[in-house]
């Protein structure tokens, strides 16, 4: 590289990065993909993506390059059937497993096209884990081990359960990878899953008082749909919340771009 070229590049202002930070949900999930269906007809693509539960499934396949519309195909051919009866027996986690790989195959998180990060809960110690090394599916499994639909996930002797538990929206995650603009999405509704668990592992005590707390903390924006009248087991309503999500990220648009200008001219004027 020549003396120039070198003296443009070092005055040349850094890119502003965007970070995405997707909420656990279960089902509500689709509303992810109708969020990210609305950001990628106008535009805005993100470099860092962080995911808990559902969130972490749908940002891995985003991270590595999936559109929303591949996503949602993908999501549409499995079937959830054997996932929807709350009154079953606990099912061993690598039927979840096993579904993600038959799409993500022994993927490492360095593979994937962009940095991601997934959250899962240590069952044992009640703390957040992040992964953001080894074997992708094995971490969305973990991550997205809902009890009492799967038995908790086994990775390193360790056993772990829902990221939902500790860090529901990871919006610290994409601000500490580098993010300069970070959005959320909380699909949270006003049910609460901590009673259920302290029913099903009555020794389990999280040293998370609020799991969305860090969400909210780190996003410059929320996006929240409403999503009151579906459950996370609300697969046949898909479409509907698909659509719901799509339509709520389009209110917000215009006030992102907004945000980004502002920050790219504020970079360019401290960099001048």
């Amino acid at each position: 590289m020549g003396f120039f070229s070198w003296l443009f590049n070092k005055n040349k202002p850094r890119e502003l990065k965007l970070g995405l930070a997707l909420g656990s949900g279960g089902a509500k999930g689709f509303a992810h993909l109708g969020a990210i269906k609305a950001f990628e007809e106008n535009g805005i693509q993100f470099d860092y993506i962080a995911g808990t539960s559902i969130g972490s499934i749908v940002g891995a396949f985003y991270a590595d390059g999936y559109s929303s519309t591949d996503i949602l195909e993908l999501l549409k051919r499995i079937d959830f059937s054997e996932f929807t009866n709350l009154f079953m027996t606990q099912m061993d986690t690598s039927l979840l497993y096993k579904v993600i790989k038959k799409h993500l195959g022994d993927l490492e998180f360095n593979e994937l096209k962009k940095p991601f990060k997934a959250v899962a809960t240590a069952l044992e110690t009640g703390k957040e884990k992040v992964f953001a090394s080894g074997n992708v599916a094995k971490a969305l499994s973990a991550s997205s081990s809902i009890p009492p639909f799967f038995k908790p996930v086994i990775i390193d002797g360790e056993r772990y359960i829902d990221g939902a538990y500790t860090n529901s929206i990871p919006a610290d995650l994409v601000r500490g990878m580098g993010a300069d603009y970070v959005v959320g999405i909380d699909l949270s509704t006003k049910s609460s899953k901590a009673g259920l668990l302290k029913k099903i592992f009555p020794t389990y005590k999280s040293e998370v008082e609020n799991p969305s707390a860090k969400g909210y903390q780190f996003s410059d924006v929320m996006l929240h749909p409403d999503l009151n009248e579906f459950s996370s087991v609300s697969i046949s309503a898909g479409s509907f919340m698909y659509d719901i999500g799509y339509h709520h990220a389009l209110s917000f648009i215009p006030k992102i771009k907004e945000d980004i200008e502002r920050l790219k001219n504020s970079k360019l004027k401290r960099k001048n």
